[in-house]
């Protein structure tokens, strides 16, 4: 068999070196910032969100912080508009409701 023609990646290689980037969605993340990801992910799983995806993890983490450090932090009531998209947090949140009545807003409570 040809060296080239392995189907698996030896044990050495599989590990990214410290401080190199992981690549989601065409954008090269930190180690650090890939870590915040997993985190916001596994707690969007917990609150029971459809979906919860790294990607989507990333999209809250760059579109709405305020909302991904609520999330991160735990404890509380996040939004989504399942008609705009968008992510929000309590207050804003009912007031997107009251504003636009023929948007569908979905609220999850996010544990400690």
């Amino acid at each position: 068999m040809p060296t080239h023609d392995k189907t698996k990646t030896p044990p050495e290689r599989r590990k990214a070196p410290a401080g190199s980037t992981v690549r989601i969605d065409g954008l090269h993340l930190s180690r650090e910032a890939w870590t915040r990801v997993e985190a916001l992910t596994a707690q969007l799983r917990r609150a029971g969100i459809p979906r919860a995806h790294p990607s989507g993890a990333l999209d809250l983490l760059v579109l709405h912080p305020e909302v991904a450090a609520q999330v991160l932090a735990g404890g509380c009531r996040i939004y989504l508009c399942v008609t705009c998209g968008a992510w929000l947090d309590a207050a804003r949140g009912i007031a997107h409701q009251d504003t636009l009545p023929n948007h569908e807003v979905q609220g999850f409570s996010v544990a400690d």
